[in-house]
């Protein structure tokens, strides 16, 4: 028996199409968002899975067929059917009312592939390799948007300004310097908006919050519109280098730069760090604040992270799991609940931990989607939609403030009452005309209301025994200064407070 020639064409007309089909939708999806990456961790697993699940069933059809470029031709009519299905719902959502049309449709659509891949059998050859071919080149374009980004993880993130010189911290008592908790409720508005914009009033909390011994801000406002803005300049208590960072963009719409520095070393965590501190950061679904290279301890959820839950609904998964999914609105509800809740937990186990500690949390709440009722049931879609977006984000907000007031409550038990505990927003929520044209809304035309709802925040304090007005607190207060305070208030320094502004960028 002759063995066959390794020749190029005996190579081509091998079926290698379907594991390439199937890796191109995943990097496809990474490298339209390589922008929104800062690290390659979130593409390994589902290209990983994808080619796995391309290969076993290619071997379960030839197994049936026995005949591997038959196998292949039904496995990629298989994978474009299971990979195409979300991008096609995304395309008929604003014409069809339902999606089971579409399902229709899409089933009759991948039979007739199916069948006209088994009467192929002529033309296995040349089919084969054209697939080869065109599978190849797509995965090759899209990978050099990927290997661009490598590129760009491997550079240093830009330098950001900190303090003024090095941050010599000194704390009252050295051998037993307090707990630091920073907890970030991401666009969580101030109370000027909620009553105003949302016809909510907060008083209740914050009231809750001034016999727990903090200090409320009632009108603190962000410094910035984006959460790695403003948490880069908080943690590193100075302003961002808007020059550094439009030089490392590759243009206006990328924020890969700063959002790496989130991962990197910051002002606040490396003070502290240099005190002994054991620096403990808890983490939601959104990448960049995933971990920090400082960390000695990341609590994160391991379910599906952000970029996998937005791949899976391009998938035919999109059918089965949330059929009246709208296309502005990917997400799992299910999983990012289940990430909100594992964070919460987190946040109740972290005081019994050892110290000294210093904590970050950035808990996605009340950041749309709105998953948790007031009183921690799931919230749907359905809900929503039948309540509206204000009434849906003031019930998920009232959710947050029990939920904050109990692990208050659990850190002063925990870690004394000396614990220095800051429960703030980075960003309000985005006023309407800003969610309906991002790029094209021109911030200098925005009125007073759109303003205050994007601007204004939370913002609360508590540093027992400590002249906060001394320190440098007012009521006007922004992030920018949150650590400049804590840090005379508590640990000895004597830096300057930062002009309060607030930054918007088009």
């Amino acid at each position: 028996m002759r063995r066959p020639r390794l020749t190029l064409g005996w190579l081509s007309s091998l079926p290698l199409h379907p594991l390439l089909v199937a890796a191109y939708p995943v990097v496809f999806l990474f490298a339209a968002n390589a922008a929104e990456q800062i690290t390659l961790e979130p593409l390994w697993r589902p290209l990983g899975m994808a080619v796995l699940a391309a290969a076993l069933v290619m071997m379960l059809l030839y197994a049936i067929t026995g005949n591997w470029r038959r196998a292949g031709l039904l496995t990629t009519v298989l994978l474009m059917g299971f990979f195409g299905y979300g991008h096609a719902w995304n395309a008929a959502a604003g014409v069809l009312d339902s999606q089971w049309p579409l399902i229709i449709a899409w089933a009759l659509l991948v039979v007739i592939g199916l069948v006209a891949a088994w009467r192929a059998q002529p033309y296995q050859v040349p089919v084969t390799r054209g697939l080869n071919l065109v599978a190849a080149l797509a995965l090759i374009l899209n990978t050099g948007s990927v290997a661009g980004t490598m590129v760009a993880f491997g550079a240093a993130p830009p330098t950001l300004p900190a303090a003024d010189g090095d941050l010599r911290l000194a704390p009252a008592d050295p051998d037993h310097p307090p707990d630091v908790y920073y907890i970030i409720l991401d666009r969580y508005p101030g109370e000027t908006a909620l009553r105003e914009t949302y016809g909510y009033d907060n008083a209740p909390f914050l009231d809750a919050l001034e016999d727990r011994g903090f200090t409320v801000a009632h009108h603190a406002h962000a410094n910035y519109i984006k959460t790695p803005l403003s948490l880069s300049s908080s943690l590193n208590l100075a302003y961002l280098d808007a020059g550094a960072l439009e030089e490392e963009a590759s243009s206006g719409q990328d924020r890969e730069p700063v959002q790496r520095t989130l991962r990197d070393h910051l002002a606040v965590a490396t003070a502290l760090k240099s005190l002994g501190y054991r620096y403990y950061h808890i983490s939601n679904w959104w990448t960049p604040t995933t971990t920090n290279v400082d960390a000695d301890r990341v609590f994160h959820y391991e379910g599906q992270d952000e970029f996998s839950t937005v791949l899976a609904q391009t998938t035919l998964l999109r059918a089965f799991a949330e059929p009246e999914a709208a296309p502005k609105d990917p997400w799992d509800w299910d999983v990012l609940r289940e990430h909100t809740l594992y964070e919460l937990k987190a946040l109740d186990e972290v005081p019994e931990l050892p110290g000294p500690k210093f904590t970050f949390a950035h808990l996605l709440m009340p950041h749309p989607p709105w998953v948790i009722d007031a009183d921690g049931t799931p919230m749907g879609r359905a809900q929503v939609d039948a309540q509206g977006d204000e009434e849906s984000m003031v019930r998920y907000l009232r959710y947050a403030n029990s939920r904050m007031l109990e692990a208050v409550d659990r850190i002063l038990a925990e870690s004394g009452d000396d614990a220095i505990i800051v429960i703030q927003a980075d960003e309000g929520p985005f006023p309407a005309r800003y969610q309906d044209d991002e790029w094209g809304f021109e911030w200098r035309d925005a009125t007073d209301a759109e303003l205050e709802e994007k601007f204004g925040i939370l913002f609360a304090m508590r540093v027992a025994g400590a002249d906060l007005d001394a320190a440098g607190f007012s009521q006007d207060i922004t992030p920018v200064n949150t650590f400049r305070v804590i840090f005379n208030a508590a640990f000895g320094t004597d830096l300057p407070m930062m002009p309060n502004r607030s930054w918007a960028h088009e």
